[in-house]
């Protein structure tokens, strides 16, 4: 039985270009970390939004002894998905950091939420979701927008 969710591993061929995107991006690292051996020898960075390992980490793992992972291709196996204050200025900061857009941010007032979605510079897809224009703050759990909504249909 599952008990929690402590991670999410994010295999990476350059360790370094992607520990500084993150970190561009907003996250605070928490531990570096190398160790096994073979094909399980891995060096990694651990991230979390508060640098605090307590919180659900991104873990990005880099495997020196085996071939870099391919680039992912459209729409990817799995996308990271982030809450932000402020969708457009993740959105540049990205863009800065070597990211792409790969939408707009758009206002998406069925889940009550502003959205887009960016990869970073090896093409892991992220969306991230906000407060919707002219919104007052951020939304503490913008899925909930969502799920409320549809209990009530």
């Amino acid at each position: 039985m599952i008990v929690g969710f402590h991670a999410t591993k994010l295999v990476v061929a350059d360790l370094g270009a992607a520990e500084a995107f993150y970190r561009a991006i907003g996250l605070r690292l928490v531990a570096r970390n190398e160790g096994g051996e073979g094909d399980v020898h891995q060096r990694q960075a651990w991230f979390s939004v508060s640098g605090d390992s307590r919180d659900h980490m991104l873990i990005l793992s880099q495997f020196p002894e085996a071939p870099a992972p391919p680039l992912p291709a459209w729409p990817g196996e799995c996308w990271l998905a982030f809450n932000v204050a402020d969708v457009e200025a993740l959105l540049a900061g990205a863009v800065a950091a070597g990211g792409r857009v790969l939408r707009a941010g758009e206002d998406r007032p069925e889940h009550g939420v502003r959205a887009a979605v960016i990869c970073d510079p090896e093409g892991h897809v992220i969306e991230v979701v906000g407060p919707m224009l002219g919104a007052s703050a951020p939304l503490a759990d913008p899925l909930a927008v969502g799920a409320a909504a549809r209990k009530r249909d």
